[in-house]
């Protein structure tokens, strides 16, 4: 959890530092997780919320400042990364930008959530002090998935369609064995050979019934990019017939404009090369 709260903030939304310089804010963070985690889990004596159990797995020669020195690298880097978030914001525009600030509010919103807690952990207690952070952890976990899903960040979109793609294909092609298996050995009885009769017609069915099903998802979840590779496809089909140069130049751009949608179409010919004279 400690190790979160910096690589978000320094991480977030390219999965990479702003510059190579603030990887050394990650690497401290690292070390001060490791050395928190080994501290508490090798420290001898009584457990901290079981003070009547002693560490099981206490050893000796494990110093007791270790969880110090961890807790410091962490509280060092967690104010790095949060001042490379705001180096980062300073040098984002455009969808970037819009990425930061879905998670810069929520940022705001759980260290609010933080100060509610601890200042009123007295006066509601401090179970129900928990749910200010409680909150402001689920409103970090809604902005990732804002900027994530909103502006397509990682491309979500190829994760998406993957998943529907191959999720649905695993059914299928599993759904397909089963039945198989269980029709041709109720006709030939139990043996290897339904085994291997159904896995051979799965692996045949791979190709066509992928080929379908991306089809089914681009139309229902992707239609512009249904539509435009449907397009792209006709105006090949037309292109091997088409032989006027300014029939040629209209479909080309029509095409690219229904498919691409840019805001000016421009059309370049190279002038033919001179043919050389025949010598006789």
């Amino acid at each position: 959890m400690l190790l979160v709260l910096v690589a978000l903030p320094l991480l977030f939304p390219t999965g990479r530092p702003p510059t190579p310089r603030w990887r050394i804010v990650g690497w401290a963070a690292v070390a001060g997780g490791v050395l928190l985690c080994f501290g508490i889990a090798f420290l001898a004596g009584p457990l901290e919320n079981y003070p009547w159990v002693d560490n099981p797995f206490g050893a000796s020669w494990m110093p007791g400042f270790v969880n110090w020195v961890g807790f410091g690298l962490w509280a060092a880097s967690s104010p790095a990364a949060v001042a490379s978030m705001i180096v980062r914001f300073r040098r984002s525009h455009g969808v970037e930008r819009q990425q930061l600030k879905w998670f810069t509010t929520a940022a705001a919103l759980l260290l609010l959530g933080f100060v509610l807690s601890f200042s009123l952990a007295g006066v509601i207690g401090e179970d129900a002090s928990w749910v200010f952070i409680a909150l402001g952890l689920l409103g970090v976990d809604l902005a990732v998935a804002i900027a994530i899903l909103r502006h397509r960040l990682y491309d979500i979109d190829v994760v998406i369609n993957r998943a529907l793609v191959y999720g649905a294909l695993t059914a299928t092609l599993g759904a397909t064995y089963l039945a198989l298996v269980l029709l041709i050995g109720l006709a030939v009885g139990r043996s290897g050979f339904a085994v291997a009769v159904s896995t051979l017609a799965v692996a045949a069915l791979f190709g066509p019934a992928r080929g379908r099903i991306q089809g089914a998802v681009d139309r229902r979840f992707y239609r512009r990019k249904y539509d435009a590779q449907r397009t792209l496809e006709a105006f090949a089909a037309r292109l091997r017939d088409e032989v006027a140069l300014d029939a040629l130049d209209s479909e080309l751009r029509g095409v690219v404009t229904s498919t691409m949608q840019p805001a000016h179409v421009s059309l370049w010919l190279r002038a033919p090369a001179q043919l050389p004279k025949s010598v006789v």
